[in-house]
């Protein structure tokens, strides 16, 4: 399980079977699920072959906000969750696409 300070749980880093959906193929891999209490509600992060890719995976997103509905940008345009999470990891404002101010463009 990965927390932040020792009080919540965001993740949790299962190893197991996963199949590929492009060659049905069964592999053993880390599976990391945003973490509920109840197992049904858990959503996945990602697939890893290496556990210190999935911890890193874990870190990089607690740093993330989450980009799941589409916004507005001030010039009206809409700007989709996956162009607001690419902007985010270059160091763009999500909305705008601007540089952010104390991060890198």
């Amino acid at each position: 399980m990965v927390a932040d300070t020792g009080t919540r749980i965001h993740f949790v880093i299962e190893y197991g079977p996963a199949v590929r959906q492009r060659t049905h193929e069964t592999l053993m891999m880390y599976r990391v699920d945003h973490f509920t209490v109840k197992r049904p509600e858990r959503w996945p992060l990602g697939f890893y072959d290496e556990l210190q890719k999935a911890i890193d995976g874990c870190a990089f997103s607690l740093g993330m906000p989450n980009f799941l509905t589409p916004v507005t940008s001030p010039d009206g345009a809409i700007v989709t969750p996956d162009e607001q999470k690419a902007r985010w990891q270059a160091g763009r404002d999500p909305r705008t696409g601007l540089a952010m101010s104390g991060r890198p463009a």
